[in-house]
C-alpha cells in the first residue's frame, strides 16, 4: 500500500510538472547573428516536445523575422535556440563550451552550448530540417 502511494505521488508530481512547463510562455532573452550563416535565439521556457517546439518557431517564426530581419534572410542557414542565460567568460578551460557575443556589451554576454532545443537547417534547395533535443536527452547525457 505505500509502494502505491509513493508511485501515485511521484507519477502526480511529474504530471504537475510537465503541466507547469506547458503552462509557461516562452520568453526570448536575445537573438544574435555571430556569423553569417547562423542566428542564435537565447530562449526560456522552450516546449517539452519535438511538436511543441517545431509548432512554436512556425507560429512565432514572422514575429521574430519583423524585429530581426536576419533571422529568415537567405544567406542565413542555420538557427540554434540555446536555453540557457548569460554568462561571463572567466577564461578558464572549464568556459571553453561557452559562445560569447560581441555585440553585446560587457563582460556578461556568453551562453553555454549545451542545452540546444531546436535546431534548423534552412537548405538552399528550399527544404527545411529541425533537430530537436528533449529534457530525457539531456539528462541521460550526464550518465
Amino acid at each position: 500500500m505505500i509502494k502505491y502511494k509513493i508511485s501515485l505521488i511521484t507519477l502526480s508530481a511529474i504530471l504537475l510538472f510537465i503541466l507547469y512547463q506547458a503552462l509557461l510562455p516562452v520568453e526570448i532573452i536575445g537573438v544574435h547573428k555571430p556569423g553569417k550563416t547562423l542566428a542564435v535565439v537565447i530562449v526560456k521556457n522552450f516546449p517539452l516536445t519535438r511538436v511543441g517546439k517545431i509548432s512554436w518557431w512556425k507560429q512565432h517564426q514572422r514575429q521574430l523575422q519583423e524585429k530581426h530581419p536576419f533571422i529568415n534572410s537567405p544567406e542565413n542557414h542555420i538557427i540554434l535556440f540555446l536555453q540557457t542565460e548569460y554568462k561571463k567568460d572567466s577564461g578558464t578551460d572549464q568556459d571553453s563550451d561557452l559562445l560569447c557575443f560581441k555585440d553585446m556589451p560587457g563582460d556578461v554576454n556568453c551562453v553555454s552550448k549545451e542545452n540546444r532545443p531546436l535546431l534548423i537547417w534552412h537548405y538552399p534547395d528550399g527544404h527545411t530540417e529541425y533537430e530537436t533535443e528533449n529534457f530525457f536527452q539531456r539528462f541521460l547525457r550526464h550518465f
